[in-house]
């Protein structure tokens, strides 16, 4: 039955990629090879940096999350003060949205800039208190864990039962 299914599948496609290579106005003397430019390695090289960020991005909200829910719980700062945090971020997204959508590239460029070195001494800030707490560490740390296993979790269910890649076998 399965067999059935692929032949079912594999015809139509088959005959479909022949119409279209055989359909082509090129001759096949025509294309040179050394005009043919892209580069697989840099694609998948962009590709996986940019999942890696997405990731990080993903999770950076639930450590800083983690953080002020302690810093809130032991006094060290208040909730109208997480709350003008988070409008601040908001209003950042919104100027350099605006900024881009002027089209202004030496006003975003230099914005861009001092958010960077205030988002680097936040981030500075708020490592050193994470540091002085010894409890508030191992809770990040452990929230860094349980996200990286999730994390090859999906990857190892994408392969499928069995592990992932072609190991030579036919798939049945």
């Amino acid at each position: 039955m399965k067999n059935f299914i692929h032949i079912l599948i594999g015809l139509p496609l088959a005959a479909l990629l022949s119409a279209t290579a055989f359909a082509q106005d090129t001759v096949p003397g025509e294309v040179d090879v050394n005009d043919i430019t892209m580069d697989v390695t840099d694609n998948a090289r962009a590709f996986r940096q940019a999942h890696r960020q997405a990731h990080r991005q993903a999770n950076r909200g639930q450590i800083r999350n983690l953080v002020y829910e302690y810093m809130l719980k032991n006094g060290d700062i208040t909730q109208e003060e997480l709350d003008a945090r988070k409008a601040m971020r908001e209003a950042h997204r919104a100027e350099l949205q605006a900024l881009r959508e002027a089209g202004d590239a030496d006003a975003l460029a230099a914005r861009v800039a001092e958010l960077r070195e205030e988002r680097a001494a936040h981030r500075e800030a708020m490592r050193e208190y994470v540091n002085a707490h010894d409890d508030l560490a191992a809770a990040v740390e452990e929230q860094r864990r349980e996200m990286g296993e999730r994390r090859r979790g999906r990857k190892d269910d994408r392969r499928g039962p069995g592990g992932g890649g072609n190991r030579g076998g036919n798939g049945s």
